[in-house]
């Protein structure tokens, strides 16, 4: 591929130069570097503040602070960040009361005055993730000419497995900015998703580059681990999962679902003791009761117990 370095980027608020560092530590995860950059950003206004407030806001709703977002998020406050408080009220809302929410959503995107807002299709798109409405979501993205817009067009891609549409929005991110963090992080995806040991390690080398440079975080540290279980290297991926538990206890938010799942695996694959792995699976039912993994654990124990009743 050939770079051309003098073409123009598209603009965007969120392109914005002042905004680089913050972008950044959004996309990797490191939402105390996040909170911090963003107190020191005064003085900005129009698009870029609101860009600024978007970061912010999806970084406490990332750590599952929604009550900061019902405190901060006025009524009169741009469409975008009220769409952020709309995807909070999503997160706690009982089943029942989830499509209602959602049909919120779809009145926003079918009014149509937000369309060429890059910043709302992107907190949009992410709220359509969480619903699990992976069409609506690839709707908003899918023509997006930003990298963020891209990246998650990527991410949505994987998901359901079009490797092939990923591995060409990928090459248009290289040709924008091959060194961008979003641009390392779609091409880290998309070597997961390739599979195999050169593409896994490149990966690996990926992450850990951007630890290097960044730091680490929880998001950074379940990656690196994800692709030392695929390489078998279970006692390394446990230390790094160990890493993300203690700083999300250090963070005072919740451990991650995928933490737990992927220490699981390692101590079944290392053959630790019964007692740690329950120990480890108790914690994550306390954290997590209604994770989607929990719930087919509890499924499969259940049909267990059924067909051991109707053969005993």
């Amino acid at each position: 591929v050939v770079i051309v370095a003098a073409r123009p980027r598209p603009f965007s608020a969120m392109q914005n130069n002042q905004l680089v560092s913050l972008r950044n530590y959004f996309y990797l995860g490191l939402y105390q570097d996040l909170l911090k950059e963003s107190k020191s950003l005064t003085n900005l206004t129009g698009a870029t503040e609101t860009a600024r407030l978007a970061y912010l806001y999806r970084g406490h709703l990332a750590m599952g602070k929604y009550d900061v977002l019902a405190k901060e998020i006025k009524r009169g406050d741009p469409t975008v960040l009220q769409v952020i408080q709309l995807h909070s009220t999503y997160k706690t809302a009982s089943e029942s009361n989830k499509s209602m929410i959602l049909e919120k959503l779809n009145e926003i995107v079918e009014h149509g005055n937000m369309a060429q807002d890059q910043t709302f299709a992107l907190v949009a798109a992410e709220m359509y993730l969480a619903a699990g409405e992976m069409k609506s979501a690839l709707k908003m993205v899918y023509k997006g000419s930003t990298l963020d817009m891209m990246a998650m067009t990527v991410q949505i891609l994987l998901s359901v497995n079009r490797l092939d549409l990923a591995e060409q929005h990928l090459r248009k991110m290289v040709e924008i900015d091959e060194d961008d963090t979003l641009t390392q992080l779609a091409q880290a995806w998309t070597n997961m998703a390739k599979g195999g040991s050169n593409k896994v390690s490149e990966a690996l080398d990926i992450y850990q580059d951007l630890q290097e440079k960044f730091g680490s975080s929880i998001l950074v540290l379940n990656s690196i681990a994800v692709c030392q279980i695929t390489q078998q290297q279970y006692a390394d991926a446990l230390s790094s999962l160990g890493a993300a538990r203690d700083l999300a206890r250090k963070m005072n938010i919740k451990i991650s679902p995928d933490t737990y799942v992927n220490t699981l695996i390692c101590l079944k694959h290392l053959r630790k003791s019964p007692s740690m792995i329950a120990s480890i699976l108790s914690d994550f039912k306390k954290n997590s009761p209604k994770d989607p993994w929990i719930l087919k654990q509890q499924e499969m124990l259940a049909s267990l117990e059924k067909s051991k009743k109707t053969y005993a």
